[in-house]
């Protein structure tokens, strides 16, 4: 039986708390940033997925269905069972980077197989691709995380803990955080959500919440157009393996429900091929997908003002051409103050990482300047 139990992440209740006496640092960076550490609590129903991974082959497995045309429909449904009980509580590190200081903090999210140093990369000539330090230069205080069971947050069950809800958790308990606790080195009096990819879709869950809808002042989505309908070629090219068998001497501790691409030409048409492949990416969990499309996501509840930005030529989010395909998600979000859509950037998936870059992200601050932030 298809499994039709969504988790409504504008109307559940959510116990979430950011434990900000506790919050540290821990290094300092050039440039004004310092690596921090957060604990946070959070407490969310769980889904029972059924899916086990344990060797290529079942990741193998996995991709087949992932993008056989009529996954999570009646005829082949999502690998879930159902949910807890009620709510499980949890408490992770958070690990991130704080940057500048200005009243406007920034809150930026990666993708699947990424990790925070997709905003901040770190190869030679790398500095136009640099998110963190042109928000910094434009007045704004910067908090890139790593999400948890990737770099320097906590490991995690990738089956109960690497869920889409248990993320919009940890991120609503972020925004909390930098909002309110003025303890803490992330004081902010305005807070800006910037999602990429996966990461957008945990952006506008969480503005969609009742937990954050009055918390984030701005909404920024990247590699992101609202649907599901192209994850297929996405996933067929990534060609999904255990990250652990892959890259022992850097994964070899993860439990094989972590996953990587195949190898670095599986992600050539998204990235920076070489730097992404050996330094730049992260595994990302078994539970991450199929717990995010059996989520209802009520993008009607973002109140915020939403710019989503665009590469042109993004694969996952538009199959490749995303001339009108902004329309659909732009008509859904019909309780944003503002909502702005550029679809026609040459640029693929990851648009941080192409040559248009700059132009990228001067349209997003300049859209924030138009909402006085």
């Amino acid at each position: 039986m298809l499994f039709r139990s969504l988790l409504s992440l504008s109307c559940i209740g959510l116990l979430v708390t950011a434990l900000p006496d506790k919050s540290h640092l821990v290094t300092r960076q050039p440039n004004d940033c310092r690596e921090i550490s957060i604990p946070i609590t959070v407490e969310v129903p769980r889904f029972l997925i059924s899916t086990e991974i344990n060797d290529d082959w079942d990741a193998a497995a996995l991709t087949f269905n992932l993008t056989r045309r009529d996954f999570g429909q009646a005829t082949f449904p999502l690998p879930i069972t159902g949910t807890t009980a009620g709510p499980v509580r949890s408490t992770y590190s958070v690990g991130g980077t704080f940057c500048g200081n200005g009243s406007t903090t920034l809150i930026l999210t990666h993708g699947i197989l990424e990790s925070k140093l997709y905003w901040q990369p770190d190869f030679p000539g790398s500095e136009r691709y640099d998110f963190v330090k042109a928000a910094v230069k434009a007045g704004y205080s910067v908090l890139s995380y790593d999400r948890i069971g990737v770099g320097s947050s906590s490991r995690i069950d990738p089956l109960t803990d690497a869920q889409f809800q248990v993320q919009v958790a940890v991120l609503n308990a972020l925004v909390e955080h930098v909002r309110n606790n003025a303890a803490s080195p992330l004081p902010a009096h305005k807070v800006v959500l910037l999602g990429h990819s996966y990461g957008a879709y945990l952006s506008a869950a969480a503005a969609a919440s009742n937990q954050s809808r009055n918390s984030v002042d701005a909404v920024l989505l990247t590699g992101f157009a609202g649907g599901f309908s192209h994850f297929g070629p996405f996933l067929a090219g990534a060609g999904l393996r255990v990250a652990r068998d892959r890259r022992p001497r850097r994964w070899g501790a993860l439990d094989p429900g972590y996953l990587t691409t195949a190898d670095r030409y599986a992600d050539a048409y998204r990235r920076v091929a070489a730097w992404t492949h050996e330094r730049g990416s992260e595994p990302f969990a078994a539970g991450e997908l199929p717990s995010l499309l059996a989520t209802s996501i009520t993008y009607r509840d973002i109140t915020a003002p939403v710019q989503i930005v665009q590469g042109r030529y993004d694969v996952s989010a538009c199959g490749g051409n995303c001339a009108g395909q902004l329309d659909e998600i732009r008509g859904n979000l019909t309780g944003a103050r503002v909502v702005e859509t550029v679809e026609d950037l040459p640029a693929g998936h990851n648009l941080n990482l192409h040559l248009i870059a700059p132009k990228a992200f001067g349209l997003m601050f300049d859209f924030l300047g138009r909402q006085g932030l």
